[in-house]
């Protein structure tokens, strides 16, 4: 991973702890720090996307601290192509700010407005309950050297969370108007890493999340979204994967479509409705 990327997550970490808060990472980022010690590598990313959690911007007072924070301790700069949740640091660091619904907080325009013109989330409602199974993180372990042990700990959302917000995310840039081919294969090569990297514990608990709730509008939506684009090779889900120059480039096409179809059957388990019990 790009140690210049680390060095501006240990900032925004140092600053989020100093409040008695911890970040959570998603994005590429995430990805990485969630399969940190798995052999397969996970794509490269240059920016961070930075959740702000319902608990977290349930209080205006820390609503208005994380805004200083990232305002006015880390210096980041609004961009003008996403004002107010897009930043930007010298030298070339990007940090892009998410967040579902919150209670008592404004959206408007796809927004939730955590700080009126100063700090906003990109309106993000599959991020619903992305509070529930954090990992936590002690970034000594990416850093050794750099960071003394115990001091300073950022959170990534659990494999389920994060299947559930890249199913969304592919959909988006599958469908008119958002089309993009280029981000499109890249949030379906993220969905076949997580379906892949994924240990059996992380299968169990990932169950039992999508069980409690199968009944939300999100967890609904999130299974049609993988039943219509990823529960068959010809779908256009595997095939974006297929499409992508990092899915196991060089082996022969039947060796490559052996490891679809099996993240194929991986991904559908996580995703089977629950049986009714008698």
């Amino acid at each position: 991973m790009n140690i210049a990327l680390l060095n501006q997550l240990r900032e925004i970490t140092e600053a989020f702890n100093r409040l008695g808060l911890r970040p959570v990472i998603c994005g590429g980022l995430g990805l990485y720090l969630l399969f940190r010690d798995r052999p397969q590598a996970v794509r490269a990313t240059q920016d961070i996307d930075l959740m702000i959690t319902p608990s977290q911007a349930g209080q205006r007072a820390t609503r208005e601290a994380i805004a200083r924070a990232i305002l006015e301790e880390l210096q980041y700069v609004t961009c003008e192509e996403g004002r107010c949740f897009r930043f930007m640091k010298v030298p070339a660091r990007r940090l892009d700010i998410l967040a579902p619904p919150v209670e008592a907080v404004a959206i408007e325009g796809g927004r939730v407005k955590l700080v009126r013109m100063r700090l906003h989330g990109r309106l993000t409602p599959e991020a619903c309950f992305i509070e529930e199974d954090l990992r936590t993180i002690d970034l000594a372990l990416l850093m050794p050297g750099s960071v003394p042990p115990g001091s300073l700990f950022v959170s990534v959302p659990s494999p389920a969370n994060m299947l559930i917000l890249k199913v969304f995310a592919y959909e988006d840039r599958d469908s008119d108007p958002r089309r993009d081919e280029e981000r499109a294969q890249a949030h379906a090569y993220d969905i076949y890493l997580i379906a892949t990297l994924a240990q059996l514990s992380d299968y169990q608990e990932g169950r039992g999340f999508l069980s409690r709730h199968a009944s939300s509008d999100v967890i609904q939506k999130a299974r049609e979204i993988v039943t219509t684009r990823f529960s068959a090779l010809e779908q256009s889900g595997w095939k974006h994967v297929l499409a992508s120059a990092a899915f196991h480039p060089g082996r022969p096409m039947g060796e490559r479509r052996e490891q679809l179809d099996l993240a194929r059957r991986r991904l559908l388990r996580w995703f089977e409705e629950p049986r009714p019990v008698h």
